[in-house]
């Protein structure tokens, strides 16, 4: 085939004579004889046809003439170019030769020759299917874009478009709005960071091809903090804004991944900003302005879309975060197990010192609201800062102890007063007792202590339920959140009389034998009211199962009258039982049975009697 031939239509139109023997090579000869199709309407569209000799006509669905082509015109240019199936047929209308290029042997070629594309495309006016391809591969092996599905990469793909440069050339200019997201394919580009106050010659760096760029200003709504000049002829892939904005509203997916890689440092107005605003926050207060302008140089601008987490319960603390705008909600799963609101962050708020600053895990969800630009310090960044500023260290740990101390207090007395027991005491009195606490957590089905052993400890159940079964082995009942247990064992230095074990999931807090004792010796309070709620089980406890204790308060009655306590009795039998009943009550399930037996043999010879003395009139 003649390379003069395939210049002279319009789709390869520019090529050069290399690319244009490129693409004769992988052309294939067909001819159709009068009269027989070529192609028909709703097929898909895998080949495109060049007329050599001969004419085509093409018909509409149904089947009226549209068209007559003859040599040198391409039959099902635009379906094949983006992808569709055919929407016309086409018949021979004379014998005719034609060229064939395949859709694969083009694909091939591409990755070979993405240049061949890009003129392709530039001729037909969009970006050809053959070369999203292309593009949806260069977009996977990015480390921004890498996790993402095909589905979410080919509406990318589709919509960039090649930008060339030559040496010296702007990309773009550092001050101005971003611009849209960017891939370098061929060339190098050199960043230049704008200077700042405390680095009047940042050090530039090159960007190399197969790296995205340009992505957090896309994201932040922030002009960009450096320029991009080509060192060499490049070519960029260039998705607008607009269209980014578009897919991102379309696939929130696109937004969560770019945001999870992309961090910079603060731009020189961000800085001034920051320095602003930590001086307004308790935590940085103290310091002065020459080392706030030392912290914000460490910051990291960060992205976190809406609905995106920024850290969960129990991760590790790695940085303390600074909201710059948008908002994060903090949230925490109550004693019911229902995740509830515990703050929201705003606009010059920070989150996650705390923990960062304790060495605790975190002990909140944080989730962004809405689009929310974050200011972080990272531990790495901050213990380095605290070695060479023992001022910073200084302040941190007076801001750490103060904020602590008004937490604890706070978060102690309403986590405390949730118990009966202890909701009417003073506030000194339930410091002294959350010194002495201690927090335990139960498994479903785990012993937290058995029958017999002896009474080491005092249990509070913050969250699940407990269920007590006697050493008799008859009857049980089950203590929930806000009660209370172990106290008749403890407090008359006695065995436990029940086991006792987790009938869900529990969360408890307990005091030894000994720290109660002397809690009880300092506290008078509290040990009168431990001490009528003990009389009170007492009477419950003899009403059900024995007779009162000589001393007991029967009548005494106290908050614990509110614990949900259920007892589980054969055949649902009255509580009270006395005498025979009682007796009988207490027997073993192979007792009961051996009982029996004597009975029903007793009826029996009785019964043998009376036949008897029915048939002689006498016993024997």
């Amino acid at each position: 085939m003649s390379v003069e031939f395939l210049r002279a239509t319009p789709l390869f139109n520019g090529l050069t004579d290399k690319d244009l023997q490129e693409i004769v090579a992988i052309l294939k000869e067909e001819n159709r004889p009068s009269g027989l199709p070529i192609f028909r309407s709703d097929e898909p569209c895998n080949e495109l046809y060049l007329i050599r000799s001969g004419f085509v006509r093409l018909l509409d669905p149904h089947e009226t003439a549209l068209a007559t082509l003859g040599p040198g015109s391409l039959l099902g240019e635009a379906e094949f170019l983006r992808g569709l199936a055919h929407n016309t047929s086409a018949v021979a209308a004379s014998d005719v030769q034609m060229w064939v290029l395949p859709d694969a042997a083009l694909r091939y070629l591409l990755q070979r020759q993405f240049n061949i594309g890009i003129k392709l495309s530039q001729n037909f006016g969009g970006q050809i299917a053959q070369m999203e391809d292309y593009l949806v591969e260069q977009l996977a092996n990015t480390q921004a874009l890498g996790d993402l599905p095909r589905k979410v990469l080919w509406p990318i793909a589709r919509s960039m478009q090649p930008y060339q440069l030559q040496q010296g050339d702007l990309l773009y200019q550092a001050g101005t709005q971003a611009e849209g997201l960017f891939l370098l394919e061929k060339g190098s580009l050199e960043l230049r960071p704008a200077p700042t106050h405390e680095d009047p010659n940042p050090s530039a760096r090159l960007i190399q091809p197969g790296s995205l760029f340009g992505i957090l200003p896309l994201l932040t709504n922030k002009p960009y903090s450096a320029s991009v000049y080509a060192v060499g002829d490049c070519l960029v892939w260039t998705l607008p804004a607009a269209t980014f904005y578009s897919l991102s509203s379309q696939f929130h997916l696109l937004r969560r991944t770019l945001g999870r890689h992309s961090r910079s440092r603060l731009s020189g107005a961000d800085q001034m900003q920051a320095v602003a605003r930590l001086a307004r926050t308790p935590l940085f207060a103290h310091l002065e302005p020459a080392t706030l302008h030392t912290i914000v140089q460490r910051m990291v601008l960060q992205h976190v879309p809406a609905g995106e987490s920024l850290y969960h319960i129990g991760d590790s603390s790695d940085a303390l975060f600074l909201v710059e705008q948008g908002e994060v909600e903090l949230t925490a799963e109550n004693s019911s197990g229902v995740i509830e609101e515990l703050a929201r962050i705003d606009v010059g708020n920070y989150l996650g010192a705390m923990s960062l600053l304790t060495g605790q895990d975190r002990a909140e969800n944080a989730t962004a609201t809405r689009n929310t630009n974050l200011w972080a310090l990272y531990k790495a960044d901050l213990d380095e800062l605290v070695g060479r500023y023992p001022a910073i260290g200084s302040a941190l740990d007076q801001a750490v102890a103060s904020r602590l101390s008004s937490l604890q207090e706070a978060v102690d007395e309403k986590r405390l007063r949730r118990f009966p027991l202890l909701a009417n005491l003073s506030s000194r009195e339930l410091t002294e007792i959350a010194r002495q606490l201690r927090p335990s957590r139960f498994q479903i089905g785990e012993q937290v202590y058995r029958a017999g052993a002896p009474g080491d400890a005092l249990y509070f159940i913050e969250k699940g339920v407990v269920r007590l079964q006697p050493l008799t082995g008859v009857g049980s009942w089950t203590h929930g959140e806000g009660d209370i247990f172990g106290e008749k064992a403890i407090l008359t230095d006695e065995a436990y009389g029940q086991s006792a074990f987790a009938e869900t999931n529990v969360d408890a807090l307990y005091i030894e034998r000994k720290e109660l004792e002397t809690l009880m010796m300092r506290l008078p309070t509290f040990a009168a009211d431990l001490n009528r709620l003990l009389n009170h089980r007492l009477a419950e406890d003899n009403e059900y199962l024995e007779l009162p204790p000589r001393g007991a308060d029967v009548s005494a009655v106290t908050r614990s009258d509110q614990r949900r306590r259920t007892a589980i009795q054969p055949d649902d039998e009255p509580r009270q039982r006395s005498g025979i009943d009682a007796w009988f009550g207490n027997l073993s399930l192979g007792a009961k049975l051996r009982l029996a037996l004597v009975a029903l043999l007793l009826a029996y010879l009785v019964c043998v009697a009376i036949w008897l003395w029915l048939l002689d009139g006498t016993l024997f």
